[in-house]
């Protein structure tokens, strides 16, 4: 007995000791460096090497195999140093290129993201755009296509550009970095990457090593961890060697880069290269389960999007990979260009290059290969309530009568892992939550919902059926020894799903029909957690890369993939379980390149400190332009005690945000909004109303980012192009296209100088007071803690809903308030989207209204655009406008007038303060042909 327990206690102790501490700062030396990072080390070298020696460039195209059709052209490039040959192809599409690169016939096939992501990429471009030969020789070869656009391809050394208006604006291999790893056999590894053979360049190699320790050093540096690596104790055995690539690309008399998310760093990319660079890292494309990041860091976190727009005054282009494995950036800025280095472990060469010429047009080129971002669920954009842990159902219960008792609206009530039978997914406590079912039904009688957290690594447990069916079908990634591979986790021993196999993906979409997941209603929906994926035993707290996936690829070639798919497949989970009938709802934590297509993100594990606060800002920015508009972080951050004014501020901000949720550590103390007492209180109770009266306005936006891909929350530069004071901001956002947001993220702070783009006029939104702004354009605004600056956009129309509900879909028939904010020449337009906040048939039907608002001339009309007007036959297809607001007309106003269906009738109305004219009840409806004369 004193035995047995004995080992009990034993192996307890070993539990604690593999898992993390509940909280904790980053532990860097859990995490490479490039310097300790076999390929990252070799590239930059090979780099080095190549500014050192310009001259030394081995690629080549070979002009003889070129074939030109129309709108392609191929051709065999080759590598002199290795004998390697590469199938180099360009497509052409009317705004954009698609430019690949792969070794032909390698040992082992490489992991193609396009063909083997199933359902991730949409590729949807615009129609392919015709080349014409402008010239063709022996060196060159000069292509147009779309709008005074030209491809310019040199064929030894091997690079080419693009260009618009005789000005490049994007270079590849202009610097010469362009290093593609071929595959061999260990035993047959005689010459190295990038180094001179005996016979074919033996004077380089002499003028190598006349030279300085440095270059020496170089040299050993390409040749660095080629078939094995160790880091803290772990081994990669790489049994296929060196696979990885790297590349340059430039943009000239471009100094402003964007994109590469996740890092906890500035919007416009600061340069890790160069003189003067603040960053001795490249930013790094791994994703992880970082705790407490640092900020201010090119440090890899939990997703990874390898896009990068360059922007100059009016003029915009992108460059996207499609790779999923580890990656790494550099930026260097000099007086004429921006160069990056791309570097890769493993796959192909498979680069998008956007050509704008507007950064819109950049956002909407990118996700139209891609995939747009889906069309939430209404009440997916209301107030989230989460917390590590909520301890019972009776605590369930208390915290959601409170909402109602402190007038707080709310849509969502989240679970985390403790609500589980031993960290089982798909399981409930039996003691804490023995009635699952009427908990949830209880919260849907309100009008709210229920999100329960489900994690990739299931427990190791016969005895669990989740667990022995995926065995017994053989679901679960592999090891490198083809052996199913556990590691710990928040369970124990644990497996994972090889999310790459469709039989995986079906079979977990499958565990959330009602039949599998008991306990699980309607309204119960989905958070994929710790899915990059976090391996608490693993190298880099995350999957050996030499593991095994379907297909025979190594984990090395899908990490970042990873967790997206996980992603997807939940969400399929979602929409089966509904019969087709229900748009899912799922978070997730890692993200990847499509993951728009399938629910939100949040920016992971963050603190409660005014710095995590105010790099949320550029971090959202970051992450929307990359294309997933449904972001956000955890309001209050996640690790801490914030002080209350800091909770009030993050309120204030997070509300403005594409996904509002607020998280906590289970050792934190309890922060509900009403535990704080007054006034804090009430200015959380505001921050989350004023969300709410915003939503008719909100869900536009997303049903926008649905057509176009342009982000709920945008960077000042996205609307104002032609500003360049708008370039580096990242303090300040607009929402939509009406309203600038510039959130207080400092403690004590009285006042902010907010920059207002000389393109608009301005009015403040809480008073509606024409904005004077000083000759560079900044206003001085007053921020007691109430205060948020938030300005309306001249020239916009503005939905409300000013009657808040206490969830968001029981307003979804109210009625409606319309501010107009007028411009210079007193014009305004805006759009307002309704459907039935749930189910698909706003895409299958067309069952959708899309109400077009126009004032000019004193006459504001209402008309209704898209939408099948049959299809859309709910209440919300006809809700009235109970107000109207007009926003900017000084000049006295005599009479209001209403014409609709044949029918004019006088309108009462009033005068406000800064000469708003009210009109109440103006006895017209959403998406009907009507017009309001002011006269």
């Amino acid at each position: 007995m004193h035995k047995h327990l004995l080992q009990l206690v034993l192996a307890l102790a070993l539990v604690v000791a593999l898992l993390p501490p509940p909280a904790r700062a980053v532990k860097r030396a859990d995490f490479k460096t490039c310097a300790q990072s076999g390929f990252c080390v070799r590239q930059r070298a090979f780099a080095a090497l190549r500014d050192l020696q310009p001259s030394s460039a081995s690629y080549a195209l070979l002009a003889s195999s070129l074939n030109f059709q129309g709108d392609s052209l191929s051709a065999t490039v080759l590598d002199s140093i290795s004998n390697a040959r590469y199938a180099f192809s360009v497509v052409s599409f009317a705004d954009s290129l698609r430019v690949s690169m792969r070794e032909i016939s390698p040992i082992h096939p490489p992991f193609d993201l396009a063909v083997h992501a199933d359902g991730l990429l949409s590729f949807s471009p615009a129609a392919n755009g015709a080349f014409s030969i402008v010239t063709w020789s022996h060196e060159r070869l000069t292509l147009s296509f779309g709008n005074n656009t030209a491809l310019d391809i040199e064929f030894s050394p091997f690079s080419f550009s693009v260009s618009r208006n005789n000005n490049r604006v994007v270079e590849f291999n202009e610097r010469a970095f362009l290093n593609y790893e071929y595959q061999r056999k260990k035993e047959e590894d005689v010459v190295k990457q990038g180094e001179p053979d005996n016979g074919s360049a033996e004077d380089m190699k002499v003028e190598l090593s006349e030279r300085d320790k440095e270059l020496k050093k170089l040299l050993d540096d390409i040749k660095k961890d080629i078939w094995e690596e160790t880091f803290n104790g772990h081994r990669d055995s790489k049994p296929r060697g060196p696979s990885s690539i790297g590349f340059d690309i430039s943009f000239p008399k471009f100094w402003h880069v964007y994109g590469l998310p996740e890092h906890a760093s500035s919007f416009s990319l600061k340069a890790t290269k160069g003189n003067g660079a603040p960053y001795s890292e490249p930013y790094r494309l791994y994703n992880f389960d970082v705790f407490e990041y640092e900020l201010d860091n090119p440090m890899a976190l939990y997703g990874s999007v390898p896009f990068l727009m360059a922007h100059r005054k009016d003029e915009s282009v992108g460059v996207m990979w499609l790779n999923a494995a580890e990656m790494w950036v550099d930026v260097e800025k000099t007086a004429k260009e921006t160069s990056t280095h791309w570097m890769a472990e493993s796959g192909i060469l498979d680069l998008l290059i956007f050509l704008g010429p507007e950064p819109k047009s950049v956002v909407d080129q990118m996700t139209r290969f891609t995939g747009r971002s889906a069309m939430p669920q209404h009440f997916a954009i209301g107030y989230h309530q989460c917390r590590w842990n909520y301890l019972d159902e009776q605590d369930v219960h208390d915290v959601d009568a409170n909402f109602d008792v402190y007038d707080i609206p709310y849509d969502v009530l989240w679970l985390d892992i403790e609500h589980t039978d031993g960290k089982r997914y798909f399981t409930w406590d039996k003691v804490k939550f023995a009635h699952p079912k009427q908990m949830q039904e209880e919260l849907a009688v309100k009008g709210r919902k229920m999100v329960t957290i489900i994690d990739p690594h299931i427990k190791s447990d016969s005895g669990f059926s989740v667990s022995k069916k995926a065995t017994d079908l053989g679901l679960w990634v592999k090891n490198k020894d083809n052996n199913d591979f556990d590691g710990w986790c928040w369970p124990g021993t644990s497996h994972w799903l090889d999310y790459l196999n469709p039989a995986s993906r079906k079979f977990w979409a499958e565990q959330f029909h009602y039949s599998n997941y008991e306990g699980s209603t309607p309204t119960l929906y989905t958070w994929n957690d710790m899915n990059e994926p976090s391996v608490f035993n693993g190298p880099e707290i995350t999957m050996p890369k030499d593991n095994l996936h379907h297909g025979g690829f190594e984990h090395r070639d899908v990490h970042n993939l990873y967790g997206s798919l996980q992603h997807l497949a939940t969400a399929e989970g979602h929409i089966v379980r509904s019969d087709n009938k229900d748009r899912p709802f799922v978070l997730s934590r890692a993200f990847f390149i499509g993951t728009q297509k399938y629910g939100a993100i949040w920016t992971g594990d963050n603190t409660a400190n005014w710095d995590h606060l105010a790099i949320s800002i550029p971090m959202l920015l970051t992450i929307g332009t990359s294309g997933i508009t449904f972001c956000g972080a955890d309001a209050g951050g996640f690790f801490g005690n914030p002080e209350p004014d800091l909770l009030v501020r993050w309120y204030q901000a997070a509300s403005m945000t594409p996904f509002f949720r607020a998280h906590a550590h289970i050792d934190t103390k309890r922060r509900e909004p009403w535990l704080f007492g007054e006034p804090y209180t009430s200015l959380m109770r505001e921050s989350v109303r004023r969300r709410y009266r915003l939503l008719p306005y909100l869900y536009t936006l997303f049903w926008e980012a649905s057509q176009s891909g342009i982000p709920v929350m945008r960077p000042l530069m996205l609307e104002f192009p032609g500003d360049e004071k708008t370039f580096d901001t990242d303090s300040a956002f607009m929402l939509g296209n009406a309203l600038l947001v510039h959130p207080v993220v400092q403690k004590d702070v009285k006042s902010l100088q907010v920059y207002l783009p000389g393109s608009s006029i301005w009015y403040d939104y809480d008073t509606y007071a024409l904005a004077k702004p000083s000759s560079t354009r900044h206003v001085t605004i007053s921020t007691p803690l109430e205060k948020i600056p938030t300005f309306v956009r001249g020239g916009t129309i503005l939905p409300r809903r000013d009657r808040v509900r206490r969830a968001a879909n029981l307003g979804l028939q109210d009625p409606v308030t319309l501010v107009i904010a007028v411009d210079g020449a007193r014009t305004a337009s805006g759009q307002m989207y309704a459907d039935d906040g749930h189910t698909f048939e706003h895409a299958t039907r067309q069952a959708y209204l899309l109400a077009r608002f126009d004032y000019s001339n004193g006459v504001l009309r209402g008309t209704r655009g898209a939408g099948d007007a049959k299809a859309a036959d709910g209440g919300w297809a006809h809700a009235r406008v109970e107000r109207v607001l007009l926003v900017g007309v000084p000049d006295a106003v005599k009479s209001v007038v209403a014409v609709a269906a044949g029918d004019r009738s006088r309108l009462e109305f009033s005068r406000g303060a800064d000469g708003v004219i009210v009109v109440k009840d103006p006895k017209v409806v959403v998406g009907a042909e009507w017009e309001i004369i002011f006269a």
